[in-house]
């Protein structure tokens, strides 16, 4: 025992107090503090204002005059206004330290994006796409008169825009020329627009989790993320230690090292001590990144969506998905002899544990669904699909909980047994890669 924690030490050594391993740590942390300070202040830069002559040819002459005065800047200023009413009940759900810059922004937004468009009406469409390439105007409308009586073949008008327009500034115009077609058929049929649409807007639901604690305004986006967050924290602890674990592996073995390893300590004992070192690496990748997770959750105001519970729980499948994942590197790194012939394994071993990745939001969404709980006790994808359900808001029965812990710890144990038969076979052949059919005849018959 006490070589195999010798072996453990010196893989910890080589692998976590080394200046890359130091900088690929840190630089996720550093990275995420340079953009906190970085973001607000690119943010605080004003949009460029719109400015300009628009054409616009309308036979009727009943649009060019609701284009008029959707473009006049007092109405889109209030039309804004109007649109920030939603946005000014979502600022409730940012912390209190947060909601005067937040309200600053909306605020510079708001004076900057008012356009000072001139609006020309014009009969030569041919003559006016000439000056929008001259730079005379930001763009032509063409509206025919079928317009104002549409059909689905007629609901629409003809655009014609600079190319150095941005794409901001594009889509400002467009819904401001389209919303005066709304106006000009309006006015025809005799309706007061402004009711109208007040009448058919809906109302906007400010929406609270009731807790135990109390309740908290509900923060959508963090009740997706959070899960994603937890799996993909548990996917990098659990992967990157399994990556060092394959490439020291090869290496020690290609060097002929592991001749040298094995000369003082058994096969089990190397195997043993080199999945134990890693899980220390792992480790230190899971608390890193975990206190910062949670410190940032806390920070903004969600952390009530990571209790120490589900911390615990982690703690637990990230247990379950190391061991699984360095079994079989392990396996696979006392097979081989170079790391490209470690490929034609690694290929369905990772697309495997993809799999959650591409299933996240669909099982966060709907944790309790029939898939999500099928896809709990499906082994190896257990611990990823159980973080991200038990992440969520959801509460998820205890029964399943204990279950697919269990089905995991069983699943290590079969997994250890297994990369012992391969590395005990393994570890000291050369030349030929095995075959996957190979490798199940090593576990049968060894």
């Amino acid at each position: 025992m006490s070589k195999a924690l010798l072996v453990a030490w010196r893989e910890f050594k080589h692998t976590a107090l080394t200046k890359s391993f130091l900088l690929a740590a840190v630089i996720g942390p550093v990275m995420m503090f340079v953009a906190a300070i970085v973001l607000p202040v690119l943010l605080q830069t004003p949009p460029k204002k719109l400015e300009g002559s628009l054409a616009v040819v309308d036979p009727t002459g009943e649009v060019v005059v609701a284009v008029r005065t959707e473009l006049d800047p007092e109405r889109i200023a209030a039309d804004r206004d109007e649109k920030l009413v939603g946005l000014e009940a979502a600022i409730a759900q940012v912390p209190e330290q947060f909601r005067g810059p937040v309200q600053d922004q909306i605020d510079r937004l708001r004076d900057a994006l008012v356009p000072e468009v001139a609006v020309e009406s014009v009969d030569d469409v041919e003559a006016a796409k000439a000056r929008v390439l001259a730079g005379e105007l930001i763009g032509v409308a063409l509206y025919r008169p079928a317009v104002l009586a549409p059909t689905t073949e007629t609901n629409a008008f003809e655009l014609y825009l600079p190319a150095d327009l941005s794409r901001r500034h594009a889509d400002l115009i467009e819904d401001r020329l389209a919303r005066a077609v709304v106006r000009a058929r309006a006015q025809r049929a005799e309706l007061d627009l402004e009711k109208t649409r007040a009448l058919l807007r809906a109302p906007t639901a400010i929406r609270s989790t009731v807790t135990e604690e109390g309740e908290t305004r509900e923060n959508e986006l963090a009740r997706i993320f959070v899960p994603f967050g937890f799996m993909m924290l548990l996917w990098m602890s659990s992967w990157i230690g399994g990556q060092y674990l394959l490439t020291s592996t090869i290496e020690e073995k290609s060097n002929r090292v592991m001749e040298v390893l094995l000369s003082a300590v058994s096969p089990m004992q190397l195997m043993a001590g080199k999945i134990v070192g890693q899980a220390a690496v792992g480790l230190v990748m899971l608390a890193l990144y975990g206190v910062l997770g949670a410190a940032s959750a806390d920070r903004f105001g969600v952390g009530h969506l990571v209790p120490l519970h589900k911390l615990g729980y982690l703690a637990v499948y990230f247990f379950i998905a190391y061991f699984t994942i360095a079994a079989l590197m392990a396996a696979v790194g006392s097979a081989v002899n170079e790391l490209r012939d470690a490929q034609t394994f690694m290929g369905p071993i990772t697309l495997v544990f993809m799999i959650p990745f591409f299933l996240w939001f669909v099982v966060s969404d709907e944790p309790n669904s029939s898939m999500a709980v099928a896809l709990s006790f499906i082994p190896p994808l257990t611990p990823f699909v159980m973080v991200l359900r038990i992440a969520g808001t959801e509460a998820i029965p205890f029964w399943q909980i204990a279950t697919t812990s269990l089905l995991g710890f069983a699943m290590v144990v079969g997994s250890i047994w297994a990369c012992a038969k391969v590395f005990r076979v393994g570890v000291l052949l050369y030349g030929k890669p095995p075959t996957p059919g190979e490798l199940v005849r090593w576990i049968r018959l060894s």
